[in-house]
């Protein structure tokens, strides 16, 4: 006996192929038009570009690869120039006080005071 679920995946499922773009000869892909950001709503990626960011650990310093990610170019236009009149990474670039000359770093937030108030301790 099939689930509720299960009962409206398949009534679902006839309207929802109709209007997906992809197909066996079309597959979505990382260089698929609607996977990249060309300036509409719809992709997020650009296929390269990227970074490196670390992450601080008690133990060992961690690496979180993003080389694969486009921050700076990569999104939909909604991402980018926000949706009526609220975010968008243009906006937020603006009113932000770290950038590429600004960067926020570990030693950027002062933390002697906490310390000294016994609300952070750290081994060593």
């Amino acid at each position: 006996m099939q689930t509720c679920l299960e009962v409206k995946g398949i009534e679902s499922r006839n309207n929802l192929i109709i209007r997906n773009d992809y197909t066996r000869n079309e597959e979505y892909s990382a260089i698929h038009p609607d996977a990249l950001a060309t300036g509409d709503p719809l992709g997020k990626g650009t296929g390269h570009g990227g970074h490196l960011h670390s992450i601080p650990n008690c133990t060992a310093p961690s690496t979180i690869n993003y080389q694969n990610f486009d921050t700076e170019n990569a999104g939909g236009l909604y991402d980018i120039e926000g949706r009526n009149g609220v975010g968008g990474r243009n906006f937020l670039k603006n009113i932000s006080m770290f950038n590429e000359a600004t960067q926020y770093t570990l030693n950027y937030v002062d933390t002697s005071a906490n310390v000294a108030d016994g609300q952070i301790v750290i081994p060593g």
